[in-house]
């Protein structure tokens, strides 16, 4: 576990890759004091870790921000105390997916959102809303007008190199298209993905962006299946995890 202090308050947690997989995992702290809201909690090996580095310094835990209800971010809620859970009014058609239907009771949010939520938390000022992209509960969570939370909406191994986009099927290619176009309003924030390291500056973000835009771009267009690398030919650099680009095939 690595711990990057971010900004005055702000935690980045973040966790090294599984064997078979190129990216970690973030849990990111927003502290102050004694308290602290989540956003994301990984798997319940990290969320652990995460609440005994806390403990060990006298803050509990107040509440969860998931940003989408994929295994991954959620899991880690099983190695937590009960707190509120704030999350996505889209929760359960991603639940329904993905998860066992035993286990829905430990993921279900307390407070749900679709509209902005402003919820304030010591002196930060917290909108949560719904932004579905990457999953179909996807949400966003701008902090103090100055940093936005996107989840999976851009994601990267710990140092920084490229993930391909992935979706939860093809007819979703589309949807996510459309949330990493809308992502360009956030270009003056500094970013926090929960893949992967803060990502600041229009120009690299614009960047990230346009590549994964133009990656959808192919394959919404052409009229036959398209293989990888056909679909990444206007792409500034390759994407790791190459094999996700069968799901956009995958109905």
């Amino acid at each position: 576990m690595e711990k990057h202090q971010i900004a005055d308050g702000i935690v980045l947690y973040m966790f090294e890759p599984r064997p078979d997989r190129h990216y970690g995992y973030n849990i990111t702290a927003l502290i102050e004091n004694g308290k602290a809201m989540l956003i994301d909690t990984a798997f319940e090996e990290h969320a652990q870790q995460v609440y005994e580095d806390l403990t060990s310094q006298g803050i509990a835990i107040e509440g969860v921000i998931l940003t989408h209800f994929h295994a991954d971010h959620i899991y880690g809620l099983k190695a937590l105390p009960e707190v509120p859970i704030y999350g996505s009014a889209h929760y359960q058609v991603t639940l329904d997916m993905w998860t066992d239907p035993g286990d829905h009771p430990c993921f279900t949010p307390d407070i749900v959102f679709d509209e902005p939520l402003h919820l304030p938390f010591g002196s930060f000022e917290l909108t949560l809303f719904s932004f579905p992209g990457h999953a179909h509960c996807s949400a966003l969570v701008l902090i103090n007008g100055q940093y936005a939370h996107i989840g999976d909406e851009l994601m990267f191994t710990n140092g920084g190199e490229a993930i391909l986009p992935s979706v939860d099927s093809g007819q979703y290619v589309a949807r996510h298209r459309d949330s990493l176009d809308k992502l360009r309003k956030y270009g003056d924030y500094a970013l926090i993905p929960s893949h992967g390291p803060i990502i600041s500056g229009r120009e690299a973000i614009e960047r990230d962006i346009a590549n994964r835009i133009a990656y959808f771009e192919a394959i919404l267009v052409s009229q036959q299946p398209l293989s990888y690398d056909e679909a990444v030919q206007n792409c500034d650099g390759p994407f790791l995890h190459q094999e996700w680009h069968h799901n956009v095939y995958r109905s």
